[in-house]
């Protein structure tokens, strides 16, 4: 049995970002960019105005005063995606916002400042010279490197991916995720309940959810139950998927299957099995494809540690293969509320706990029992505590270490 930290190690080292593909720029947002922008022209392409108002030389409203107003003739009108016009000493042009500053003129008087009256505007204040322009080239110019690979594409990006005239823009892959539930007693949505012992799937659509949030393709592989049969015909399913995922079956017992029939129907090698963590300790981790390319995890059924491993091993997992630079959910310190006991400190312990920002600074309350099979104390929970190996008593004012895996509690949010 490995160290948490060790298993992370070794996920990561193992783990490489797929290949690229070209998508139209409608569909590139959340994706991660492969290739470097530069700017195709200078923007804004000339110099133009920032609001409504008048294009004047600063010569001709120089010492404007409400008692002593410059007086300047409207000669044209510039507006945005019109021609190029000229103003001459004592005259002005209409501009709005976006127009070309006339040829001649240096600065831009706002309307609030002025009046109009038989063609003629009067200028009741002088503004230094440029006020109110926009010059040409101020947000980037020709050539200028606007978006380095690797970036995550936000609505910022993508405005900036238009301007350039990029309608298609290259891309990380994202991962497909095969998704196996294992088990007998595991019904899908919609069957009918025969037996006591059977019980409705969560997993499934819990991690199917998981994967889209991380950026990947879920696909539901099925349910197989605890036979080799079923189990080697379900895992064959796996063959187009870049991660295999399953639940259940990879614990001790006689019926867990899983482990052993990876390596037989997929070639999957195995690198470590167990990990010194609770939940999740019947963890399972391998490599397989032609190149050891692709990824198997093979995780607890009890549906918290399915959560908890997910957040904590598969999804930087899953990002780092779409190309992200910043695979791992925020870890924040917080202080514990109410404190926390266990009998035994040999495992690194993810708490649930609701996290709250207070003026002093974050607040942790772990939230109910916390029994692996108790998936309603997840609804309320938005990060994992983290309690250290060999600590087996958390005080009340404690400071810890927090995974924050739903960051809606701020109100600003954390940085991804």
């Amino acid at each position: 049995m490995i160290s948490f930290e060790e298993a992370v190690r070794i996920i990561v080292e193992n783990t490489k970002p797929l290949g690229l593909e070209k998508v139209f720029l409608d569909n590139a947002l959340g994706r991660v960019l492969a290739e470097d922008i530069y700017a195709d022209r200078d923007n804004p392409p000339a110099d133009n105005s920032g609001m409504d108002g008048f294009a004047v030389r600063y010569e001709d409203i120089k010492g404007a005063t409400e008692e002593n107003p410059a007086v300047l003739e409207i000669i044209a009108e510039s507006k945005a995606g019109g021609e190029l016009v000229k103003v001459k000493p004592k005259t002005a042009a209409y501009i709005y916002t976006g127009g070309l500053i006339p040829e001649g003129a240096d600065t831009v008087v706002q309307k609030e400042l002025t009046k109009v009256e038989d063609n003629k505007v009067f200028i009741f204040q002088e503004l230094k010279k440029g006020s109110n322009i926009r010059p040409q080239g101020g947000d980037y110019k020709k050539g200028d490197l606007l978006i380095k690979a690797g970036k995550k594409l936000r609505p910022a990006e993508i405005g900036i991916l238009s301007s350039v005239n990029k309608p298609t823009v290259y891309v990380y892959q994202q991962p497909r995720v095969g998704i196996l539930t294992t088990g007998d007693e595991i019904l899908d949505l919609g069957e009918p309940v025969e037996k006591l012992s059977q019980i409705r799937t969560s997993n499934t659509y819990s991690i199917y959810s998981q994967v889209l949030e991380a950026g990947g393709q879920p696909v539901i592989i099925g349910f197989s139950k605890d036979n080799p049969e079923d189990t080697q015909k379900k895992l064959s399913y796996a063959k187009s998927c870049d991660v295999l995922l399953t639940t259940g079956g990879v614990s001790v017992g006689e019926y867990d299957l899983i482990k052993d029939f990876v390596v037989k129907v997929l070639g999957v090698d195995i690198l470590f099995w167990k990990v010194k963590q609770k939940p999740g300790k019947p963890v399972a981790f391998g490599v397989w494809g032609a190149e050891k390319e692709k990824l198997f995890f093979g995780i607890p059924g009890n549906p918290v540690a399915a959560m908890v491993v997910f957040e904590n091993m598969v999804k930087p997992a899953i990002r780092k293969m779409r190309g992200e630079s910043r695979i791992f959910n925020p870890v924040i310190k917080a202080k514990l509320s109410g404190g926390y006991r266990r009998k035994k400190g040999e495992r690194l312990e993810f708490i649930r706990v609701s996290l709250e920002m207070t003026d002093e600074g974050f607040v942790a309350r772990p939230f109910g029992k916390q029994g692996s099979n108790i998936l309603t104390g997840m609804v309320f929970a938005n990060g994992f505590g983290m309690i250290e190996v060999g600590k087996t008593e958390v005080k009340d004012g404690e400071e810890i270490k927090v995974v924050v895996f739903d960051k809606s509690f701020m109100d600003g949010g954390l940085d991804d």
